[in-house]
């Protein structure tokens, strides 16, 4: 009997309402990159849940409660890459026996009848994923992979899946099965092949790939390899003659997608290849209303604040944020193209802050009628709110006044780390420089003169 690590077994003797949570007891015997992982689908990726160092037995384990009812992965190597992976299904009180082998795995000893189905598919499409997935070492082409793909395909159509007397299971089972065999076909097409088929090489089941039948739910978010597999649906249409396949224009690549999520899945892969800050501004003009869920516009968020950094490190064109006033009104640093601009980033808390605000006064009395524009930025958090407004009228604040409520863009965009800070930007609304010197120093006041001029 093989031997369970210490971890493992010291969580097997937690108290009984929390053995009711899954339990995975399994053999690692093949290579692994030190752990073996469980992962969790998320919007067609893979996320770790967990890892598992294999003993010397090269046994592992893992105890959890799964967040939701669904397909899991348990692998080794990269996430971003199904080689080494395989997917089981997971509800409460689940238990798995697992042995990884060279090749496959094979369950053992208590599992659920969900994962017993699993496996029986898992024989049955291995040979398939074998010359799609693993192409490093099965060194298919279509030639070979295309003959097995119908013999599978027709197969399967003709296979009548027994019930494991699990509703939700075998309704997401019934597309897994659909997508695995889309997958290892996705595969083949987008991984290094020493030949490629051209339109002629397609057989029946690839011209029967319906993009918007795939795409018309989201259903590949809910699959392991869901995201991996849209730049090869967003190509079918050319690659069956309905389109340019040179074309990698986002029109091009949203042809076929019915829904609107995946349609904003096809937005951050656009947005990914992106150099400049102008491309994404234009892109999410034309398409950010796609942006659904609260991980894409985190993600787009994300994509924005680096290529933000690289604008602004360039000294280039500014990097645009919209606060509200005073008076709640939404005001942008490109309101004022025409006028020099001074952004002063400052907060109530900051000491120094406040030691600059005579020496702000006194420049701004001084350039008054001059082509400059006093912008000052509170990053006080939103709680602080009234006690800037009332810091404003005690200390007879000038300028334009906006509430940032707390290290927002602003911070993210300009890579801002400390307060206070300085910004200039010139009349066409380009950086002059993003840490520029402090009203107590007079360079700062030549440095404005200088650019009035211009």
């Amino acid at each position: 009997m093989k031997k369970l690590h210490l971890g493992l077994i010291a969580l097997l003797c937690l108290p009984a309402f929390l053995k009711a949570q899954v339990t995975i007891s399994g053999e690692w015997m093949r290579r692994h990159d030190g752990n073996v992982h469980l992962y969790r689908v998320e919007h067609g990726r893979l996320e770790e849940v967990a890892a598992s160092k294999p003993g010397a037995d090269s046994s592992f384990g893992f105890y959890f409660r799964p967040e939701r009812e669904g397909f899991y992965v348990i692998g080794t190597g990269n996430s971003q890459s199904p080689i080494d992976k395989y997917s089981f299904y997971f509800k409460q009180k689940d238990q798995l026996n697992v042995k990884i082998t060279d090749t496959s795995y094979v369950l053992t000893g208590k599992n659920s009848p969900e994962n017993l189905a699993v496996a029986k598919w898992h024989n049955t499409i291995l040979p398939l994923e074998r010359k799609g997935v693993y192409f490093n070492l099965s060194r298919s082409t279509y030639a070979d992979f295309f003959p097995l793909l119908e013999t599978l395909h027709k197969q399967v159509q003709e296979t009548k899946f027994a019930s494991a007397g699990n509703k939700q299971f075998d309704s997401e089972f019934a597309k897994f099965r659909e997508l695995d065999i889309l997958h290892c076909t996705a595969e083949l097409l987008s991984t290094p092949r020493s030949a490629h088929p051209s339109a002629n090489d397609y057989t029946p089941y690839f011209k029967s790939i319906d993009v918007p039948y795939f795409t018309k739910d989201t259903r590949l978010l809910r699959y392991p390899y869901g995201m991996r597999m849209m730049r090869t649906l967003q190509m079918m249409p050319a690659r069956l003659g309905n389109g340019d396949v040179k074309d990698y224009s986002i029109e091009a690549r949203m042809k076929g997608i019915e829904n609107d999520t995946l349609k904003g899945e096809v937005v951050l892969q656009q947005a990914a290849s992106l150099k400049t800050y102008l491309g994404y501004t234009d892109l999410d003009k034309q398409y950010g209303k796609y942006l659904l869920t609260s991980d894409q516009v985190n993600r787009a968020g994300s994509i924005k604040t680096e290529l933000a950094k690289k604008a602004t490190a360039a000294g280039g064109q500014a990097v645009n944020f919209t606060y509200p006033d005073k008076n709640g009104k939404q005001t942008s640093l490109s309101d004022f193209k025409g006028k020099v601009v001074l952004v002063d980033v400052w907060a109530t808390w900051c000491g120094p802050c406040k030691g600059e605000i005579p020496h702000l006064k006194k420049l701004e009395e001084e350039m008054h009628g001059q082509d400059v524009l006093f912008l000052s930025v509170s990053v006080d958090e939103q709680k602080d709110h009234q006690k800037w407004k009332d810091f404003i009228a005690s200390e007879k604040l000038g300028g334009v006044q906006l509430f940032a409520s707390g290290w927002s863009d602003i911070a993210k965009f300009y890579n801002i780390k400390g307060i206070p800070r300085f910004m200039v930007f010139d009349k066409n609304g380009n950086i002059v420089s993003t840490d520029a010197p402090r009203p107590s120093n007079k360079e700062l006041k030549l440095l404005l003169e200088s650019e009035v001029k211009k």
